[in-house]
């Protein structure tokens, strides 16, 4: 083969040189930025070098890269054809790319074409790909300089801006993954996210001076001074990440604290808090203390020294979303602590940081193995440290929480979650971006993995199945897994039948139903009719029952998930029977004789919260007038709470009479 030397422009350097010191993983697409914020048009003029490192065994002769901010573009976009369109010019950003050219090299930009993947949008522009003068070998690296413009769209699906806030997220050019099968890519859908390869950052910006010593970034700020025209230049490196996101604000109040978890990494806290949620502040730095050290046992330590809490203005579509070292909340002024927030939804995002920043799985294709894991283990972080949430109402734009008068029991945080997760249109195991809807997506991603994994923990055993995760947390870190490594370490570390209930009900569109159906009982009856043969045949005239009880119990099942579940059978005399049904049959039949039957419940320690239709789980064979008494109590009390928020209201000076 020809010397790659000799073709100017394109620089191959020999790869597989050690990480830079303390980093985890070799880097495969790396980043050099600067950036300037131009205030009045809400954008970012920048110039990238991109460090591109083969480590595949196949030859790159382009490369692809997302324009992420291109979704925002117009309503052509794949993004835009799902969403309702902006009301005005604010709420459009782009990413243009000026120039991009190997290092010392022919510019490229008239070569790029747009892609548009299966998405078959030809309008979308934000996937391009670049051919390049010559293949990039496996083990060689080539090294791309881009000019680019972002517009940030008024704040939206992860990035943008409010007021004087502002949070760039995706907002720069970047290498699509490289795999084995080549540049996986996607046009940006609307209801999925995002899969890059993990690389090394360094990330100057030139940002108004006001917001010094006030911008958050992923990884950490290691120089800032002022600049010209009233600027100050903020440099921030990261290592061993594959994102990098930033947001500043003149208003943020800061606060640091040093985390250091029993027999864990010590981790520095930052966070950056909106004025007007100051008294969220504690429940903030509480849920990432405790997180730290919750998830620290049960996924390992936090591989990074810096953890920054972002605290976003209220509606500025910036809340809940995680980039590596980096998450945002989400808090209102009047917040009430017993709501669980924003503790909980720090919970979650943290969460993330093993699942989206470590483990860093496909979450365009395969959004369950990120956003389902993390809603589980969240779920059940959220219970042990803070007890179940009370629900939130508001009453005039105030919010308050419920106090309830009955609890729910420990550990059944999980229960709150929506029962509803089945989308009758895709699979969870189809890949995401493929999905019919927004629906169909978040269902799947979120609420019926969640749900599936508990259940199998209930099914199966909780200690096996959370061993399961907390080792494909540790093999897989910095390996970007897949659906199948997963459960091959369930059926590994678990047991055959976790990973088997757990492929069933990903590979499922369908629901889960379980009803008993019919529950009888009666005394039995001698014997009636002509008895006995020949001579000995007599007649027996029917007689009233007396003596045991014969019952009969049926149970059905009438969703399409089939799930084992336990039958239990309640007698008179305190006696109970307990039976287990694999559930894969329409239906079973149980019939007993002995004492009366006073009813029959299927799955009665809820382990299967996939069950959508809880009320007929079980029959009594008598009726129960209690429920209807204590609905009654209720129905009552309700409109006497009512009846009285009315006299006082116009009891109120000024009420119209």
């Amino acid at each position: 083969m020809s010397s790659l030397k000799a073709l100017p422009g394109l620089v191959l350097l020999v790869a597989g040189l050690p990480a830079l010191a303390g980093a985890r993983v070799p880097p495969v697409a790396s980043y050099r930025i600067e950036a300037t914020w131009d205030e009045e048009r809400k954008a970012l003029a920048g110039r990238e070098t991109i460090t591109f490192v083969n480590r595949t065994g196949r030859p790159f002769d382009d490369v692809v890269l997302h324009l992420y901010l291109n979704g925002f573009r117009n309503t052509r976009s794949t993004l835009f054809r799902a969403l309702p369109p902006p009301s005005g010019s604010d709420g459009f950003g782009y990413c243009e790319l000026k120039r991009i050219a190997p290092s010392g090299g022919e510019d490229l930009t008239r070569r790029a074409t747009f892609a548009s993947g299966a998405a078959g949008n030809p309008d979308d522009r934000t996937l391009v790909r670049v051919p390049l003068p010559r293949p990039v070998a496996p083990g060689e690296t080539l090294v791309l300089e881009v000019d680019f413009e972002s517009r940030l769209p008024r704040g939206l699906l992860r990035t943008g801006w409010k007021d004087d806030f502002v949070l760039a997220g995706q907002w720069f050019p970047k290498l699509a993954k490289a795999t084995e099968a080549g540049w996986r890519g996607r046009p940006f859908h609307p209801f999925t996210e995002f899969f890059a390869d993990f690389g090394d950052y360094d990330v100057t910006l030139l940002l108004p001076a006001e917001v010094k010593g006030r911008v958050a970034v992923t990884g950490r700020v290691v120089e800032e001074s002022g600049g010209d025209a009233g600027r100050v230049r903020v440099r921030a490196r990261a290592e061993d990440v594959h994102d990098f996101a930033f947001a500043f604000s003149p208003r943020f109040e800061v606060k640091s604290e040093k985390v250091a978890p029993k027999g864990l990494p010590a981790v520095e806290v930052r966070l950056y808090l909106q004025p007007d949620h100051r008294r969220s502040r504690e429940r903030y730095l509480r849920a990432a203390r405790e997180g730290l050290a919750l998830y620290g046992s049960w996924l390992g330590p936090y591989p990074y020294p810096i953890l920054t809490i972002v605290d976003p203005p209220t509606g500025s579509g910036a809340e809940a979303m995680e980039y590596p070292t980096l998450l945002t909340g989400g808090a209102t002024w009047l917040s009430p602590a017993a709501g669980g927030e924003p503790g909980a939804v720090v919970l979650h995002e943290l969460a993330h940081q093993w699942f989206q920043g470590v483990v860093a799985t496909d979450e365009v294709s395969e959004a369950h193995l990120d956003e389902g894991l993390a809603t589980w283990i969240a779920a059940r972080a959220v219970t042990r440290l803070q007890g179940p949430p009370s629900p939130v109402l508001e009453a005039f734009g105030v919010p308050f929480a419920l106090r309830l008068s009955r609890p729910l029991p420990e550990g059944e945080a999980q229960d709150a979650l929506d029962q509803a997760v089945f989308s009758r249109s895709d699979p969870t195991l189809r890949e995401s971006w493929r999905a019919l809807d927004d629906a169909a997506v978040r269902t799947n991603a979120y609420s019926r993995t969640a749900l599936l994994l508990e259940s199998v923990a209930r099914t199966t055993g909780e200690q096996p199945l959370t061993a399961a995760v907390a080792e494909y947390a540790r093999r897989f870190a910095f390996r970007h897994p897949t659906t199948r490594d997963f459960l091959d370490v369930v059926g590994e570390v678990a047991s055959v039948e976790a990973r088997s209930l757990l492929e069933r009900g990903w590979a499922s569109a369908g629901t889960a139903d379980f009803a008993v159906t019919k529950a009888d009982t009666a005394r039995m009856r001698p014997p009636a009719g002509f008895l006995g043969e020949g001579p000995r045949r007599a007649w027996a005239a029917p007689a009233p029952g007396g003596g045991a009880w014969e019952s009969t119990v049926v149970v059905q099942r009438l969703g399409e998930l089939p799930w084992p579940v336990e039958v239990e059978l309640r007698f008179e005399g305190g006696h109970v029977v307990k039976r287990t049904w694999d559930g894969h049959g329409e239906w079973i039949r149980y019939r007993a004789t002995g004492p009366r039957l006073l009813s029959a419940v299927v799955d009665p320690g809820r382990a299967c919260l996939l069950d959508v239709n809880r009320l007929n789980d079980g029959l009594a064979t008598e009726p129960d007038p209690t429920a209807a008494r204590a609905w009654g109590h209720r129905l009552r009390f309700l409109a006497q709470n009512v009846l009285e928020l009315f006299a006082l209201v116009a009891a109120l000076p000024g009420a119209v009479r």
